[in-house]
């Protein structure tokens, strides 16, 4: 769930980061869906489109971890409801090249709220539970962060 995590709130607070922070590595075994991955990350694009000052917004506006440890389940879920709140809106906005990137981080997403419904949004029951959420660890979401923070740092905000 580390790649869902750093997607989602990579895109939530408006803000490139680190690359490797938070984000699984790929392994030799699972191919990336997203093509052209391997290739340098370069993108052209408009630092004024509705994406880009959503972007900019997003980085003043606080976002709270729905992931973070210890949290009650009613805190979770109102955490979790404002992170896909604010995903939405960004999914509804996305430039060209992000649009497939997106689009798996979107259906990953509702993967992810269904699980978290399921359990009443107590990450301990989940566990207990034996939910396979190994798709949350798909190295093609640390793929689809990293080209997150590589369009926001060189179209929205070079």
């Amino acid at each position: 769930m580390v790649g869902v995590a750093a997607c989602a709130l990579l895109l939530a607070t408006g803000c490139g980061g680190d690359d490797d922070e938070g984000a699984p590595e790929p392994t030799e075994d699972a191919a990336p869906e997203i093509t052209g991955s391997t290739a340098p990350l370069t993108f052209e694009g408009d630092p004024d489109s509705e994406f880009c000052q959503r972007s900019r917004q997003a980085a003043e506006e606080p976002v709270l971890d729905p992931f973070e440890a210890g949290l009650d389940p009613r805190e979770v879920e109102l955490r979790f409801r404002a992170l896909a709140q604010r995903f939405e809106g960004f999914a509804a906005i996305a430039p060209e090249p992000l649009a497939d990137d997106l689009t798996l981080l979107d259906d990953t997403f509702a993967q992810l709220a269904g699980a978290l419904a399921d359990a009443d949004y107590d990450f301990e029951r989940l566990a207990a539970d034996q939910v396979d959420v190994s798709v949350f660890d798909d190295p093609a979401l640390a793929v689809v962060a990293e080209r997150l923070a590589a369009y926001q740092d060189q179209v929205c905000d070079p």
